[in-house]
């Protein structure tokens, strides 16, 4: 049996496969990344990377055998808002040929697959990458209740966050909401977050979304692969069979 491959294009330099891909899914699937080299998450850092995406899908196609493609780089996906966003989609797609999706895409799916519509968002970002998340989240369907960031820029700084910032981060934009709110949204690929699914859902009672989990379980839907991992908390336990929505 051969084993599936997924494709993903990250920010760093490196082109390291994201944790959360194999702490999701240890068995079962390949993964294989290229990275863009981004070193800051800045609106003009943005514009230059997203040059290369094209050539890396085609890297990943030819030199690895991907059979689908993710673009794992939330805010490199959500800047320019949503027909952007799905403009990154068709290149992946016509470059290759493949199914392809983006971290953005993974998160709105996610969200609506959990029924949410007023949302609690912690994010990475610095105040001007925030709004921009704003527009491309009320644009999708989504009332932001809250939205506080780290003000981080540099993508080493947030490759040096632990899991203890990001249970914080969460907290505080839950506690920041004003009334009730369907989900926690916790954005920016390279924020850890396995741990989210025991450490914030139980204490909040609403279910937490990750960039860096829902990313995964994004790409793996475009493959027929059920996101079922116990880390993906009360997203694992949504409708399995429901079909990702391709844009």
């Amino acid at each position: 049996m051969v084993t599936p491959v997924i494709g993903m294009i990250v920010p760093p330099a490196a082109g390291d496969v994201p944790p959360e891909a194999y702490g999701l899914y240890p068995e079962g699937v390949r993964f294989a990344a290229r990275g863009l080299a981004l070193n800051r998450m800045a609106m003009d850092n943005y514009a230059t990377a997203v040059e290369r995406v094209r050539e890396l899908a085609r890297d990943l196609q030819r030199q690895e055998g991907a059979q689908a493609l993710s673009l794992m780089g939330t805010s490199l996906s959500f800047f320019r808002g949503g027909s952007f966003n799905a403009e990154l989609v068709d290149i992946m797609q016509q470059e290759t040929g493949l199914p392809a999706t983006t971290m953005s895409n993974s998160v709105r799916d996610a969200l609506h697959a959990l029924g949410a519509k007023r949302i609690a968002v912690g994010t990475a970002y610095s105040d001007e990458v925030n709004e921009k998340l704003r527009l491309f989240l009320e644009a999708s369907g989504f009332e932001v209740a809250a939205l506080t960031g780290m003000g981080i820029v540099g993508v080493a700084d947030v490759q040096r966050t632990t899991p203890g910032d990001v249970t914080e981060l969460g907290l505080r934009a839950f506690e920041m909401a004003d009334g009730p709110v369907d989900a926690v949204f916790i954005s920016c690929g390279g924020l850890p977050a396995l741990h989210l699914s025991d450490a914030l859902e139980a204490e909040l009672s609403v279910p937490v979304v990750a960039s860096s989990t829902a990313g995964v379980w994004g790409a793996v839907r475009l493959l027929d692969i059920p996101g079922t991992a116990p880390a993906l908390g009360a997203l694992a336990r949504t409708d399995a069979s429901v079909e990702p929505a391709h844009p």
